[in-house]
């Protein structure tokens, strides 16, 4: 039989689960149902929960219990937001390339946010979700074990650090962004160019219509060719994502 302060430290680590997976791709979609969602964080917090020492007696009011539970849905929150951030920046860089490529009217259902999306848009965020599927959850579940040496549950002080690190990281997203639809940009530009001269040259030939069909073409095939680029990107920025899970946290032991 299990004690009522062993109950209460399994809702912690419960708590911190569901936390993390509200924001987490993939089991934060809409289309996953919330039974299914609830189902899995209760799964991996019965894997996680002998795996942490949480020694935490049992509050005698329900102020305190309350309080704690809150505290650990926020450090949960503020692991899945740096998770998150890697598709904040994939976002950012795929609305950039349509824009730039020329494909904003075309519109198409995105699964994860029940809403229009376009093609770009849905295609770099299933490449992102391979990428991190293909060794990072391994790496983000350590890192969330990890988390109750950097934050234990008995702890409230706020992290003055953390802060300034998640805008210092936000502006990275914007950074990152450009430079992956940089060269898209630059031949968006030259097409631009050549089609503004020929319209001074030529002033009969409707280049506004004709630069349409340029740029997508000539956006589609810069993007094919620097897709590696873009992957690098996205595995660059990936890879930083448990030392971001550890900074993100704003709560931290007073030591």
């Amino acid at each position: 039989m299990f004690a009522a302060a062993d109950i209460f430290a399994f809702m912690l680590i419960l708590m911190r689960m569901v936390g993390l997976f509200l924001y987490v791709p993939f089991f934060s979609h809409k289309s996953i149902p919330m039974l299914a969602k609830g189902g899995f964080a209760m799964a991996f917090a019965l894997i996680v929960f002998p795996l942490v020492d949480v020694q935490v007696a049992l509050p005698e009011t329900l102020l305190p219990m309350i309080l704690w539970m809150a505290k650990e849905l926020a450090v949960g929150l503020a692991m899945g937001f740096a998770v998150r951030m890697l598709f904040f920046m994939i976002d950012f860089a795929s609305h950039i390339l349509t824009v730039e490529i020329g494909l904003t009217p075309s519109a198409e259902f995105d699964p994860s946010h029940s809403t229009g999306a376009n093609p770009v848009g849905s295609m770099m965020y299933f490449l992102g979700l391979m990428i991190i599927l293909s060794g990072t959850e391994y790496d983000i579940l350590r890192a969330y074990i990890s988390s109750y040496e950097v934050a234990p549950v008995a702890y409230m002080d706020l992290n003055a650090y953390a802060g300034d690190y998640i805008v210092r990281e936000t502006a990275g997203i914007f950074k990152v962004g450009i430079l992956i639809a940089a060269p898209v940009i630059a031949v968006n530009f030259l097409v631009n160019l050549v089609f503004a001269v020929l319209g001074k040259v030529v002033p009969k030939l409707n280049v506004f219509i004709l630069s349409f069909s340029a740029r997508i073409l000539a956006g589609i095939s810069i993007f094919s060719f620097s897709i590696m680029m873009i992957v690098g990107y996205i595995v660059k920025y990936s890879s930083g994502t448990t030392e971001m899970m550890m900074r993100f946290i704003m709560f931290r032991p007073a030591f």
